[in-house]
């Protein structure tokens, strides 16, 4: 295992270990704080047919919103986290939302490995370049 995938699998497992019991109250202890999301969302514009990628999509709160905004539009989420991973299928899920997850690594994700897309109309970040130790490289990527 080369370094780069060393250092992958140490934060995904940080990642895990820090949300493995905070993703169940995770979007209700940050609704106060967590501003600007709600706008980000909204103002996605995306159309039927639109592709769209939540890179750091955590517990899917935001591609969920998006689902209700945009019918019709092809919503993606990554995250280096199974633990949230497991809450945005369960929570899409719940409210009838077709999401497309995949785990990896933002600095080195690859799309069409995981969702057999090469190309997205939207990408956005919510509050997640802060959580990633090489945060330069995810926006090159």
């Amino acid at each position: 295992m080369s370094a780069v995938e060393h250092g992958e699998e140490n934060h995904a497992h940080l990642m895990d270990r820090t949300y493995r019991y905070q993703r169940h109250i995770y979007d209700l202890t940050r609704r106060y704080y967590l501003l600007g999301r709600d706008r980000l969302i909204d103002d996605l514009n995306a159309v039927p047919g639109t592709t769209v990628l939540e890179v750091g999509c955590g517990t899917g709160r935001n591609l969920i919103r998006a689902a209700r905004l945009f019918p019709g539009a092809r919503l993606h989420g990554m995250d280096i986290s199974e633990e949230m991973l497991e809450t945005a299928k369960a929570a899409a899920g719940r409210r009838g939302v077709e999401l497309s997850l995949a785990q990896g690594d933002a600095t080195r994700f690859n799309p069409y490995a995981a969702f057999g897309v090469s190309r997205f109309e939207r990408i956005y970040m919510s509050y997640t370049l802060s959580m990633i130790p090489d945060w330069q490289a995810t926006l090159a990527q």
